[in-house]
């Protein structure tokens, strides 16, 4: 008799089994009428579809170009190069400088883990400094401030990726309370 019992709980355990990962299924369903006629419709092209003009073109003149704008002669081939094209700062030596260029040789897998973080945000970043037209040295300021890590805390309370201080915090707008801290915030705070 509990052989007979435990057949039959094992089948309508099966069947129940089955109707729950059936109803969970993907169905495909024909497509509709909507989605027809929207095919059919012609649409614009994309916006990053190039336009070109239907007559020949003419030559720019001297009072339209603009003397601030030169396009470079070649696209940058990775970002490392938009990076160097984009430095404005001058460079620095001195005593303190060679020293901490010798701490960061003699420590090339320190190196190696901070250049992995960055591949996080390091483009991003170039993408607002060059937006803004900013030296895109300080995109190279994470590496030195918090090796990249946005949860970094510094013992003067500083946060986040860029280290900043409460006040400054505040004074971007960076929200900070028992739940949140926008310092830590990559997009928010760069």
């Amino acid at each position: 008799m509990e052989k007979y019992v435990l057949k039959k709980f094992l089948y309508w355990a099966c069947l129940a089994g089955a109707l729950v990962l059936s109803g969970c299924a993907n169905q495909i369903s024909a497509p509709s009428q909507a989605s027809d006629t929207q095919a059919a419709t012609p649409t614009t092209a994309p916006p990053h579809t190039p336009l070109y003009p239907q007559g020949p073109l003419q030559p720019i003149t001297t009072a339209q170009a603009s003397p601030h704008a030169v396009a470079p002669l070649f696209a940058p081939s990775d970002l490392w190069d938009r990076i160097r094209r984009g430095f404005a700062m001058p460079d620095l030596q001195g005593e303190l400088v060679e020293r901490h260029e010798q701490w960061y040789t003699t420590r090339p897998d320190y190196i190696e883990r901070m250049v992995d973080r960055s591949r996080l945000y390091i483009f991003h970043i170039v993408e607002e400094l060059e937006l803004r037209g900013m030296p895109t040295e300080l995109a190279l300021l994470p590496y030195i401030e918090s090796a990249f890590n946005p949860q970094a805390v510094s013992s003067a309370k500083a946060a986040g990726m860029w280290q900043f201080m409460p006040a400054t915090g505040n004074y971007f707008d960076l929200k900070q309370n028992a739940f949140r801290d926008d310092r830590r915030d990559v997009l928010a705070s760069t």
